[in-house]
């Protein structure tokens, strides 16, 4: 029953005759002035509103002065009341009953009042500070990427702001059959540890979980063990038997997405009084644990539609990444399907560039000391990487897979041409032959015949000479100086055409072709070449990268690039140079090196690759540095590489 509104008089004085006939409304009370001292019982601690009626002749006792937010004074003032303390109301002394009554009225009126504000304001109070917390909650949940660190943060803020000490969380999935289930994805506890595995259960109206799941409905149950008979779930205490641990408040919850689908299920065991507390049996239970109030639940169903959202969102993104990763992975199987020699390559890079990136990231001293890479880097530098070659669609075919310094169709033809000169020889011999045993005489025609034999047998053996040098030249190898000439000595050499028609042996072009000094392509085909990278550029800048990812075009479009300004395509400079560029610079070199025999040049054994590494770094090429890294932490060793160390 509510106590009354307390009147507290001194005793004997006049406001002890004022207030004597306010008891039927009020609680009277006295104190007395004892040994100079005031004395007063239950003063000590003030709960309901106290009118302290004085008559300003003495300092009231602790406990009762006007600063305290249940307590109002009056004080009565007398022609020899002299105290100017600080009252609510001051009243004379002769007023009328009723005057008095009516300030005593406002004083109550004014402290119940004031403890509806000050509720009001503890209300709003907490209301802000729980809904800074469902914010805080929120945008950690938006900010996690790992989709099990997530599910797990999903439940242990659910429990923090309910005060569960207990939980678990399921997800509604589509099983292989196309039906949907449930799956038992994590439990949480703070008084034991026990052993959990992930199962998955039929959705249906038998469990609680499955319950909420698929009506939607939040379950709020005081006691866990008193749960009505007539609903077509109960409460499984096999843990609890198994255990020895107590459920009591038990409150299940949809996590709702914004189109009402109810995505997964929160389930929250034993709202605790102290959240410290620990609760290893009944009585633990009996001690500690309280039902989920309405305003736990309402957080809750907050923090569950906010998680809904974010776990949703998390596996759309995942599931964008998984698109990307195929885009990428198809775009680089295009890439290899124009240039099969080069299969893996672009793989091969990725994983040595990323794997020198992590390297970079843990070192303590030298120049690196102080670069890091997330995850969300090493994913922008693996793509630029995996794409860094992709502008090869852009380049001629023929060009791209050339292995000899000839076209084959250019070759081919060449070897009709040299098949057409023996035919030719051939039938030019045969007709002097004819026309000698035709005009003389059977000792001459013969001797002469002999001689024509001779000069056949050396023409053709010459012809042969001639084709076999060519082949040779169309090598992509180191051309030597004397070469040069010979070549130019066949160009010299005409033949008539089918038409009588005198044409050298080598056209203009295919000498141009065959006197290239190393390699397999001339100035204009090394420039389609080099020209991948700038068509490489222009196409991943077509794409609308995020911000995390946007450096990806500059990136790739710089893994030919050399730190003295010798590089392509834009001749930058080390300063200009993106460090993930020019760790993709060292592992682009040593794949190109060590991979497997191409038809234009032959696999270089490791050592001798690294030995060319650090050739290019002493000759200002690439970073030393990071060269020195690569080797000391065997980067080259991470990927399954085609070439065999010899």
């Amino acid at each position: 029953m509510p106590q009354k509104p307390q009147i507290w008089v001194f005793k004997g004085s006049s406001a002890d005759k004022v207030a004597a006939g306010l008891g039927a409304q009020y609680e009277v009370r006295t104190f007395d002035r004892g040994a100079g001292e005031l004395a007063v019982a239950g003063a000590e601690s003030v709960h309901v509103p106290v009118v302290v009626i004085d008559d300003g002749t003495a300092v009231l006792p602790a406990g009762l002065e006007s600063g305290n937010a249940n307590v109002r004074v009056i004080r009565l003032l007398g022609a020899a009341a002299a105290s100017q303390n600080h009252a609510f109301l001051y009243v004379p002394d002769a007023s009328p009953r009723e005057a008095l009554e009516s300030a005593v009225r406002a004083a109550v009126e004014n402290i119940e009042l004031a403890a509806r504000e000050r509720k009001a304001r503890e209300g709003l109070a907490t209301a802000e500070r729980q809904r800074e917390q469902l914010n805080a909650i929120g945008v950690a949940l938006s900010s996690e990427h790992d989709i099990n660190v997530l599910l797990n943060l999903i439940l242990a803020k659910a429990r923090e702001i309910t005060g569960a000490d207990a939980g678990s969380l399921y997800l509604v999935e589509e099983g292989s059959d196309g039906k949907s289930q449930l799956r038992f994805k994590l439990t949480q506890n703070d008084s034991l540890d026990f052993p959990f595995k992930e199962v998955t259960l039929p959705l249906s109206e038998t469990s609680m979980a499955g319950y909420t799941a698929l009506r939607g409905e939040t379950l709020n149950f005081d006691d866990a063990y008193k749960m009505p008979r007539d609903l077509p779930f109960h409460f499984n205490d096999h843990f609890d038997k198994q255990t020895g641990y107590h459920t009591q408040s038990l409150l299940t919850l949809p996590m709702r997405n914004a189109k009402g689908e109810v995505l997964g299920v929160l389930q929250l065991i034993n709202s605790k009084i102290d959240p410290a507390a620990h609760v290893k049996n009944a009585a633990d239970a009996g001690k500690y644990v309280q039902p989920f109030g309405p305003r736990a639940v309402d957080l809750a169903l907050s923090l569950a539609s906010q998680a809904a959202v974010a776990y949703e969102n998390r596996k759309l993104y995942n599931e964008i990444e998984t698109l990307f990763d195929g885009f990428v992975n198809a775009s680089v199987t295009a890439i290899e399907q124009r240039d099969p020699t080069t299969s893996g390559h672009s793989q091969r890079v990725a994983l040595y560039t990323e794997e020198l990136a992590k390297t970079i990231g843990e070192l303590k001293t030298g120049p690196y000391a102080n670069v890091t890479f997330d995850a969300t880097q090493l994913k922008e530098i693996r793509y630029a990487a995996l794409l860094h070659d992709f502008g090869k669609v852009g380049v001629r075919e023929e060009v791209l897979v050339k292995a000899k310094k000839l076209y084959p169709l250019q070759l081919d033809l060449l070897r009709q041409r040299f098949d057409y000169i023996r035919k030719e020889i051939e039938a030019t011999s045969v007709r002097r032959k004819l026309q000698v045993y035709l005009e003389r005489d059977r000792g001459n025609a013969l001797a002469e015949i002999a001689r024509l034999t001779e000069d056949y047998d050396q023409r053709i053996k010459r012809i042969d000479e001639y084709f076999k040098f060519i082949l040779e030249s169309n090598e992509p190898t180191l051309l030597e100086g004397g070469k040069f000439d010979k070549l130019r000595e066949i160009a010299k050499q005409y033949y008539l055409d089918q038409s009588g028609i005198e044409r050298p042996y080598l056209s203009p072009n295919e000498v141009k072709m065959l006197l290239i000094p190393k390699g397999s392509l001339d100035a204009a085909e090394r420039l389609q070449i080099e020209s991948h990278v700038v068509h490489t550029f222009n196409f991943l800048k077509q794409i609308p990268w995020t911000k995390s990812l946007q450096k990806i075009p500059t990136i790739a479009r710089a893994h030919h690039e050399k730190l003295d300004g010798t590089g392509y395509p834009y001749k930058l400079h080390s300063a200009e140079i993106p460090l993930p560029a020019k760790m993709m610079t060292i592992c682009d070199i040593y794949d190109a090196l060590t991979a497997a025999d191409r038809p234009y040049k032959r696999a270089v054994p490791v050592e001798r690759a690294l030995s060319i590494i650090n050739d290019c770094v002493k000759a200002g090429e690439i970073d030393g540095e990071l060269v020195k890294h690569f080797i000391d932490a065997k980067v080259y060793e991470r990927a399954s590489h085609p070439a065999a160390a010899k």
